[in-house]
């Protein structure tokens, strides 16, 4: 197989909205999936806390590993201290990046450990903001953590003694090699449900969880060809951001816009022009 779409939930708080976590358990059940959940161990960012605390919340991440979901350590407290864009230039902001060896070991362990507690033991680590360095992955080897979901290759890598489960895409598609799919949950609506249902529906062969990825995918050691994808990812990420607070590019994108792909193309190099002025 050349295509696996594997799926991941970030942002697992006491604080999340319930309903939508109930509303993935039975998307996800009807198909068969056990997607990865990134539990939050000592949440501290305001910004996750979007209903009311559950006071079974623990039992129910309990519940959910129990059926086959993974548990990822998603950072620590979630609260962002700085601006590194880390390895990835994910985004100008991380719980990690840039800060000294000793203290990622230590916030790995704390969170590591509380989980544990917890009895939800943990088989990747996922990073606030995608956003993390080398001090990052040396801390979690040294915390037996092995496995990140993340990346930006086509397949999965390890490097530095961390394997990376690549997570490009934000919204449902066909992947080109290994992906996963990064959602968070609390930002979900109807609309989001609904085209994520219909996307299982028709590409059910290539969606897959973790665990079943992992036998259609060996590794690879981090080389020039992945650091050459991952650095082409960037690039692209980019200009699409540029692009995006440009108003002569976003006129011309609307101008050229077309649902037919060869009228599109068409349309996009008769526009080219509009580009050029000022």
């Amino acid at each position: 197989m050349d295509k696996v779409l594997t799926f991941r939930l970030d942002d697992i708080t006491p604080g999340l909205k319930m309903a939508n976590l109930k509303r993935f358990e039975e998307l996800f059940d009807s198909f068969d999936i056990r997607p990865i959940l990134g539990i939050v161990p000592c949440n501290e960012d305001k910004g996750l806390i979007v209903d009311k605390i559950q006071p079974d919340f623990w039992d129910e991440m309990r519940r959910l590993k129990d059926k086959g979901w993974l548990i990822a350590l998603h950072g620590y407290k979630h609260v962002y201290v700085n601006e590194d864009s880390g390895i990835l230039e994910a985004n100008t902001f991380s719980e990690f990046s840039s800060l000294p060896y000793e203290t990622q070991k230590q916030m790995i362990s704390e969170g590591k450990r509380i989980l544990e507690e917890k009895d939800l033991p943990v088989q990747l680590f996922m990073a606030p903001g995608h956003t993390f360095d080398e001090n990052t992955l040396k801390a979690l080897v040294a915390n037996g953590i092995f496995g990140l979901t993340d990346g930006y290759a086509d397949r999965p890598y390890i490097r530095d003694g961390v394997t990376f489960y690549p997570c490009r895409l934000n919204e449902p598609c066909i992947p080109s090699g290994f992906d996963t799919l990064c959602m968070h949950l609390n930002n979900w609506t109807d609309e989001d449900f609904i085209s994520l249902e219909d996307f299982l529906k028709n590409n059910r062969d290539i969606c897959k969880s973790l665990d079943e990825a992992k036998n259609l995918f060996e590794p690879v050691p981090y080389n020039e060809s992945i650091a050459l994808q991952e650095k082409r990812f960037i690039r692209n990420k980019a200009l699409k951001q540029k692009a995006a607070q440009s108003e002569i590019m976003q006129r011309y994108l609307k101008k050229s816009y077309s649902e037919n792909k060869v009228l599109k193309l068409i349309k996009r190099v008769l526009y080219l022009p509009m580009l050029l002025k000022r």
